[in-house]
């Protein structure tokens, strides 16, 4: 187990050198995220994020090592989607990150450079501002409240939610929707 207190940040995985910077971690998880990627595409893009152009050409040992990276170089559990909506966005949430950060910690994150784990122990002991607010908002059991808080927590989660990602596909078929309207 890592210890970055002893040992520090590392700058490598099993020997290849890693882009570790806190940027590359929020477009790997973009990457990953992306409706318009194929699964294939996702992993390479991730990949290639992460490693540059050195990427090991065993791609089991690229894949553990970018699951290694993006849970912090802590044990990782790949659990399998619960079906509830998500409750954090990188890209929706990009201002109340930076206003969390700027508030609590007094760090420009246009500015600094900062180890990816070191973003995510810091992202991760945010409380008391406005994006762990909107989190908690969005992970209620609506179904465990009064039916007076269900309708005032329905209408923050609506207001809250995570906007779904449209793939290229989408748009295109909308508009085809909306030109035959006219």
């Amino acid at each position: 187990m890592l210890n970055v207190i002893l040992d520090g940040f590392p700058d490598e995985y099993e020997g290849y050198l890693i882009r570790t910077d806190f940027r590359i971690g929020i477009q790997i998880s973009e990457a990953l995220n992306d409706v318009n990627l194929a699964e294939p595409e996702k992993m390479m893009t991730a990949v290639r994020l992460l490693y540059g152009a050195g990427a090991p050409s065993d791609f089991q040992l690229a894949s553990k090592g970018l699951r290694w990276f993006m849970s912090g170089g802590q044990p990782s559990n790949e659990s399998v989607p619960d079906g509830k909506p998500p409750t954090f966005d990188f890209e929706q949430d990009n201002r109340f990150i930076y206003s969390a950060f700027r508030a609590r910690y007094g760090i420009d994150l246009t500015r600094e450079r900062m180890h990816w784990f070191a973003f995510l122990a810091m992202l991760s002991d945010l409380g008391g501002c406005s994006l762990s607010d909107i989190i908690g908002i969005r992970a209620i059991d609506l179904s465990q409240l009064s039916d007076s808080q269900r309708k005032h927590y329905a209408e923050l989660q609506a207001k809250y939610r995570i906007k779904q990602q449209l793939s290229d596909g989408d748009l295109a078929k909308i508009a085809e929707f909306e030109s035959e309207l006219c």
